[in-house]
């Protein structure tokens, strides 16, 4: 049977939203947290000790200090809360306090006024009261997709630009944290040439990373010669392309036959509403079509980045 997950400190810390100076504070000063040690000393956290953590700061943000903090955690709503709490993370159904509706309509309001602090107060709340991958599934990226409608002029532009910025520096910290030590990045994520939608892209690169795979999110604008030379540099297993409003078919031909020549080849997949209309075409190209559920295509993905 295999070992059940452990995290880094830089792990734990993305996927709660907790400093790590917290989380070292939490541990030597309070005794609230206990996580394992290798043989070097570095902490390991399991996935019962995420859901401890998360438990906490709920409790710290509601009120309960932090000096108090074991000792309410003995009592019998200490104790629902962190029975609760393991179960939520073992089926990864989030929690009931503090709602992702109102943290997104917080994230909303912040990208309005360009207010880079309350924006991060919001996003770091959706963290640490229920889960990253919450945080960017129910929260921050339905707030991407519903800021701003089409031609709605250069104001909401700034805005939009601003959020998204903003989800693409919290990811690829995200991306950091999760990522295997010593691991050059197995999978690379871009927009084809001219494709500006974002989130769907982030989203399924998010996935990938928390199954502990090595992700690289390179995003919009990132030129093709630049995706061949990382997955070069980097033996990547798989580049993932995603297109939404139109399939650019000679730049898709010309990223196909770069990585092709290289010495390990990964696999070149594509995502996205024009993906999936032109699959026919990417199939007689040897290009994978991902699937439109998340689930199915970030399993695809690391099948790809999986391959020897």
């Amino acid at each position: 049977m295999p070992r059940p997950p452990r995290f880094t400190i830089r792990a734990a810390s993305a996927l709660t939203g907790i400093n790590e100076n917290t989380l070292r504070a939490w541990e030597r000063r309070y005794g609230l947290i206990r996580p394992e040690r290798t043989a070097k000393g570095y902490r390991l956290y399991s996935d019962e000790d995420i859901a401890r953590l998360r438990v906490i700061k709920r409790a710290m943000h509601e009120g309960v200090p932090a000096g108090r903090m074991r000792v309410y955690l003995e009592t019998p709503e200490g104790q629902a809360r962190l029975h609760d709490g393991t179960a939520a993370a073992a089926t990864g159904v989030p929690g009931t306090n503090g709602r992702l509706s109102d943290c997104c309509d917080r994230i909303e309001e912040a990208a309005r006024r360009l207010d880079r602090a309350a924006l991060e107060r919001a996003f770091h709340d959706s963290v640490s009261m229920h889960s990253l991958r919450d945080a960017f599934h129910h929260a921050l990226g339905p707030a991407l997709l519903t800021l701003c409608p089409h031609g709605c002029g250069e104001t909401c532009e700034a805005t939009q630009r601003f959020l998204t910025a903003f989800a693409r520096q919290h990811l690829e910290k995200a991306l950091a944290g999760l990522r295997p030590l010593h691991q050059q990045p197995r999978a690379l994520f871009a927009c084809a040439p001219g494709e500006t939608h974002e989130v769907d892209l982030m989203l399924l690169t998010l996935e990938v990373g928390l199954e502990g795979v090595s992700a690289r999110y390179l995003g919009a604008d990132a030129a093709l010669e630049t995706l061949r030379e990382v997955a070069g540099t980097a033996g990547s297993r798989a580049v993932v392309l995603s297109a939404t409003r139109g399939m650019p078919q000679e730049a898709v031909l010309g990223l196909r036959d770069a990585l092709t020549a290289l010495p390990r080849r990964p696999r070149l997949l594509m995502e996205g509403r024009a993906a999936q209309a032109h699959r026919d075409w990417l199939e007689a190209i040897g290009v994978e079509t991902l699937a439109a559920t998340p689930a199915e295509a970030s399993r695809q993905v690391l099948r790809a980045a999986a391959a020897v």
